[in-house]
């Protein structure tokens, strides 16, 4: 995003920011992981699962200050030329391939709809994603060594259980896409 407050922790919006993005459904995680990717934290103040995302991906605590002028080989990569590893790392970090190759949202969004085209809710999670690298750490909630792909591969959401639905960030992209000229 270009909007100043994108680039803020969820905590350190204001007040009518923060109230804005309350509306859009945004919350603390939801923020800081799906509209800046962390990239507003210190490098202190990752945890476990974080961390092993941001080093997979080659950061350094160094690369990571503000100042620094040298980023990871992986910044340059597209999408495809990622490893399985570097990519589960990438969506600990909430980008999936169109978010990370910097895709307009109207490529992968359907707004007639209202659904992301690029990410789907009911899996699998695809085999080039190895969300093994979590495996001591935890991933997202998941406890340490209950990390793999059948975790991550919701089933049994027939058309029967509409009210049921995983949201992703191409959703959260989309409410920060039409929110931000709200808040700004």
């Amino acid at each position: 995003g270009t909007s100043i407050a994108e680039k803020n922790t969820f905590l350190n919006l204001g007040t009518e920011q923060r109230a804005g993005a309350m509306e859009l459904g945004f919350y603390t995680h939801t923020w800081d992981c799906f509209m800046n990717h962390y990239l507003s934290y210190y490098w202190s103040s990752f945890h476990e699962d974080l961390k092993v995302a941001i080093e997979t991906l080659g950061w350094t605590e160094s690369m990571w200050s503000d100042d620094a002028e040298v980023y990871p080989a992986s910044e340059s990569k597209p999408w495809s030329d990622l490893t399985p590893e570097e990519k589960a790392a990438a969506t600990r970090l909430c980008y999936f391939e169109e978010i990370w190759n910097g895709q307009p949202i109207v490529d992968w969004y359907d707004y007639e709809t209202g659904m992301n085209t690029a990410v789907t809710a009911d899996g699998p999670l695809p085999k080039d994603i190895d969300l093994e690298i979590f495996e001591t750490t935890g991933y997202a909630g998941k406890a340490p060594g209950d990390v793999g792909a059948s975790v991550y591969t919701a089933t049994g959401l027939g058309s029967s259980s509409s009210s049921y639905r995983i949201v992703s960030s191409s959703v959260f992209a989309l409410a920060l896409s039409i929110g931000a000229t709200l808040l700004v």
